[in-house]
């Protein structure tokens, strides 16, 4: 007796599997770790801004109390002038704390850092033989200038490529750049360059 067998049949042929139960969890457990990097980070971030904020909590129960206070020792009948002068400039004081605290909030500024990481990055890129006279950060750091000095004119772009490498510079583009050689006679082998990002 004579059985044939169909080895094309599903049944016999390897099946591949696409992801397994193993890969599934790196999978999962690389992602976790991932968000929680990002997320302690972002927690790291905003930790200046809440003291700010508590500070500012701070002043603005310290100035309710004293508004307060200012209500209850005022005579029921009698009202002062003065009294009355100081309620409204201590109110109009609670307002303004009251606009900065939902300004912080909101991080409406366009920097929220400070400038001193700017200052760090010119100076950690030097490049021998050139110099920065002047540095313009405006607009929340979005809007930045450099003016210098240098022994070559090849200094400058280089000195530019190494600024692109720090962190704090990532996505600004100096779209203007102005090269020329000094006026004055006693330094005409100096090079004095501008870019800017506008």
């Amino acid at each position: 007796m004579i059985q044939q067998i169909n080895l094309y049949q599903p049944m016999f042929r390897k099946q591949k599997k696409v992801f397994s139960a193993m890969t599934m969890l790196q999978i999962c457990v690389f992602f976790l770790f991932v968000f929680g990097g990002i997320y302690g980070y972002e927690i790291y971030s905003i930790g200046p801004f809440k003291e700010q904020l508590n500070k500012a909590d701070s002043d603005l129960q310290q100035l309710t109390a004293q508004m307060e206070n200012l209500k209850k020792q005022q005579p029921a009948k009698a009202k002062s002038t003065l009294l009355k002068k100081e309620i409204a400039r201590i109110s109009n004081e609670l307002e303004q704390r009251k606009h900065i605290e939902q300004i912080l909030k909101t991080h409406a500024f366009g920097n929220d850092k400070g400038f001193s990481s700017y200052m760090e990055a010119f100076a950690r890129q030097h490049v021998e033989g050139s110099w920065l006279t002047k540095i313009f950060i405006k607009q929340g750091g979005t809007s930045v200038g450099l003016e210098g000095k240098a022994l070559s004119s090849e200094y400058v772009p280089i000195y530019l490529q190494q600024l692109s490498k720090e962190q704090v510079l990532a996505g600004v583009s100096f779209n203007t750049m102005e090269i020329r050689r000094s006026e004055k006679e006693e330094k005409a082998n100096q090079i004095l360059f501008n870019v800017s990002t506008n």
